[in-house]
């Protein structure tokens, strides 16, 4: 397990990334979208950890919570 913030933008790169190293990258986005400073920064959270948990639901099988912005 790496642990590291996850910069890759491809699909296909982050789909091939292990659940662990995945769910790491989620939890860290949730986390800078529920305590982030400005309201531009939590919205790129956001949206990265939306995009992610539907990689996950398609490449693991872990289902996607419905999530929207500025709930």
């Amino acid at each position: 397990m790496t642990y590291g913030i996850i910069s890759e933008t491809d699909e296909a790169v982050i789909g091939s990334v292990p659940l662990a190293d995945l769910n790491h990258e989620i939890q860290r986005c949730l986390q800078g979208y529920e305590t982030g400073g400005s309201s531009q920064g939590r919205k790129a959270f956001f949206e990265r950890l939306v995009w992610l948990e539907k990689i996950r639901e398609s490449k693991h099988g872990v289902e996607a919570k419905r999530r929207r912005f500025g709930r």
